[in-house]
């Protein structure tokens, strides 16, 4: 600097000011380039809690209505997942939804995986197992007559030509079925299980990889016992919430 140059002159403060502001711009700018372009979205999850309202589901011999656990199920699972998922319920309360808006709240939400829940009825009170099903147009069980099939796992007569928009998520759904069956058979006290194709109402429609999940059964003294157990459910809920982050590590 020149003996002759004065820095408290007029044009001499509106340098320093100048280079005061574009030190400060250049410090944002890196602070800003460091940061992702696009924050990371978190992935959309719907919860489906089946029955409701009037609609009670199956009946255990000491009383329990599935719609009740079937809530408290899906609630507990929320919790497990909201920290890193986006979580929405179909419903959070005792009421009616027909089936069709089950299906278009998830679509609405774009949601990345769609999880309807259900607890199994028999006329055999021994009967236990865990069953998940993926949509498929033609079903891969025979119902018998001691399956009770009429309220938790309506079929479709006469496929609607838009139910292919779920048959091209039907690889993945599979892998869902099977990454879900693999956790809850390893984690807590059902140990049987099975995965199944059929042409469940619920599914059809669903554009995002998606499943109907029969936790047990609730017509099983003893299942019906544990369905109303807080830690059973969180139990279950942790082994889902370890199968979804499986499908998300592995669908990527």
């Amino acid at each position: 600097m020149s003996a002759g140059y004065n820095p408290f002159s007029k044009k001499g403060l509106c340098l320093l000011i100048f280079l005061g502001i574009l030190l400060i711009c250049h410090d944002t700018l890196r602070a800003n380039l460091k940061k992702p372009v696009f924050a990371k979205q978190k992935k959309t999850i719907v919860l489906d809690p089946g029955h409701g309202g009037y609609d009670k589901g199956a009946l255990g011999p000491a009383g329990a209505f599935e719609k009740n656990v079937t809530l408290e199920l899906a609630r507990i699972l929320a919790a497990e997942l909201e920290n890193t998922y986006r979580v929405i319920l179909t419903r959070t309360d005792d009421y009616f939804l027909n089936i069709p808006t089950r299906t278009s709240m998830a679509n609405h939400a774009n949601a990345d995986l769609f999880i309807s829940i259900h607890a199994g009825g028999s006329f055999l009170h021994q009967a236990s197992a865990i069953t998940l099903y993926f949509f498929n147009a033609i079903s891969e069980s025979v119902l018998t007559p001691d399956t009770n099939s009429s309220k938790p796992l309506e079929t479709i007569d006469h496929p609607f030509p838009w139910s292919d928009i779920q048959n091209r998520h039907q690889t993945s759904s599979k892998i869902l079925a099977k990454l879900l069956l693999n956790r809850i058979t390893e984690q807590t006290l059902f140990k049987k299980g099975e995965i199944l194709g059929a042409p469940l109402k619920v599914l059809e429609g669903a554009d995002m990889s998606a499943v109907c999940l029969e936790i047990g059964y609730i017509s099983n003294p003893a299942e019906e016992n544990s369905l109303q157990d807080i830690n059973v459910l969180s139990n279950i809920a942790q082994s889902i919430r370890n199968g979804i982050d499986d499908f998300f590590e592995k669908v990527r």
